[in-house]
């Protein structure tokens, strides 16, 4: 069992400071394995398999012998009593999981199921897995390859099956008094309420990790926690948000991280990546989520591999690290809101624990502006040429040019003036456009 996450997890929000320290007690530490009967099984189950004379893997439907070389190793790490290894073969390294009956790719994340067969003829498979069971014959599920038959019944994989949340795919719906429940709703509305007020929690749910998928891909983003303290020193696990529709939340639930949210309307980007806003930045990624047929919107909090972050200035669009030592993006280093994962890196190092689902007034005309900025909205009576060249004074060029390609966005019809406005916000700050607004408003 690893380590849990590094240093006492906190956020803060404005004068309140919010105690995640729990995180690291839970069984949300990064080496955190589901300890139910159905591994103690597995384990038992381990133990009582003779030599094994075939090991096998499940790919595009059939399943097929491993190579050679692959199954020496497997069988001497078998014999020495280990549940898991790591296989290195074709450019390419594996991690095989005898108790869960997978083979990871540590690279992509993928992952496939795997079996075998000992010496006495006794077969060893996986007795749930959706991608496998896909055909049925009868009351059975039925896996065939040549004159060896693994049969499963359905209701028994029934009954085994962790059962889930209704509305998300692999959660627990938590209850209002849970221990996660109150560190995530604290932290949340600490980041929400100083934006829009009325903000309120419909549910919380966390995520299980149960299903083979998810669990394969809790297991890579270990793997690449042990590699950044490795290459490190240090891993620097962060807490961030990830705001988008409700189907694009399911999505990554079921299937992991698959795109980047640069491209998509109102965000500022700093490079080519996913953007998660930090712990105590809520609001900005809720301004990227979309209200579903209920009103709702939906964040997900998740844990990050952030390792060591070089600064991304608004508006550019680096797409990797810009040196072997860098390993994620930030906007500010000091004070990062928004953290930058590239896109080789979204199916490894992003593990999403929590879903938020929350209403405001905001959720029917947008979000509203954050309390205190709102003389900003006098930017919208000023021409914009007059601003630039007043902020372009204290900006760098960097920025100013960033600040050029949203303008041209905005001349043609590309973005909206009020997303516009935000990126422009982003790059410039609050304070550089409230004291520049006042100059020119008293000429």
């Amino acid at each position: 069992m690893e380590h849990s996450v590094s240093s006492e997890l906190t956020a803060r929000t404005g004068k309140a400071r919010v105690d995640m320290a729990s995180f690291q007690r839970s069984d949300l530490s990064i080496g955190f394995l589901p300890a139910d009967n159905r591994l103690v099984r597995a384990f038992n189950n381990f133990k009582k398999s003779g030599v094994p004379s075939r090991f096998l893997l499940f790919s595009e439907g059939a399943w097929e012998d491993l190579e050679r070389n692959v199954f020496d190793e497997l069988k001497a790490g078998f014999l020495a009593g280990k549940t898991s290894l790591k296989i290195a073969a074709c450019e390419k390294s594996h991690l095989f999981d005898f108790l869960r009956m997978t083979r990871i790719d540590l690279n992509t994340g993928k992952w496939n199921s795997i079996g075998w067969i000992d010496v006495h003829g006794k077969c060893f498979f996986p007795g749930i897995e959706k991608e496998i069971l896909s055909e049925s014959l009868g009351g059975f599920r039925v896996f065939q390859k040549g004159h060896h038959h693994v049969h499963c019944r359905k209701e028994l994989c029934d009954e085994n099956a962790e059962v889930s949340s209704n509305r998300w795919p692999d959660t627990k719906l938590l209850r209002k008094d849970d221990k996660f429940y109150k560190v995530v709703e604290k932290l949340f509305l600490s980041g929400m309420k100083r934006f829009i007020p009325d903000t309120v929690i419909t549910s919380i749910h966390k995520c299980s990790h149960s299903s083979s998928s998810a669990n394969s891909r809790l297991l890579t983003f270990q793997f690449h926690r042990k590699q950044a303290v490795e290459a490190r020193g240090h891993c620097n696990i962060k807490f961030g948000w990830f705001g988008s529709s409700a189907s694009s939340v399911s999505a990554i639930l079921s299937d992991g991280f698959r795109q980047t949210n640069s491209a998509r309307p109102g965000v500022c980007n700093h490079g080519f990546g996913i953007h998660l806003s930090s712990p105590h930045s809520p609001y900005d990624s809720a301004m990227l989520s979309e209200a579903d047929e209920n009103g709702e919107k939906h964040l997900l909090l998740c844990r990050v591999i952030m390792g060591k972050s070089e600064k991304i200035e608004a508006g550019s669009i680096q797409d990797h690290p810009s040196h072997a030592d860098f390993d994620t993006g930030v906007d500010d280093i000091v004070n990062p809101k928004w953290y930058v994962v590239w896109n080789t890196h979204i199916r490894t190092h992003i593990v999403p624990d929590f879903v938020v689902s929350f209403r405001s007034s905001g959720n029917s005309g947008g979000l509203r502006k954050p309390i205190g900025v709102q003389k900003l909205s006098s930017l919208t009576n000023l021409p914009f040429w007059k601003l630039f060249a007043e902020i372009g004074r204290c900006l760098p060029s960097s920025k100013m040019q960033a600040l050029e390609v949203f303008y041209n966005q905005y001349k043609v019809g590309e973005i909206s003036k009020d997303i516009f406005i935000r990126y422009m916000r982003s790059i410039a700050g609050d304070q550089l456009l409230t004291s520049t607004i006042k100059r020119l408003s008293a000429c």
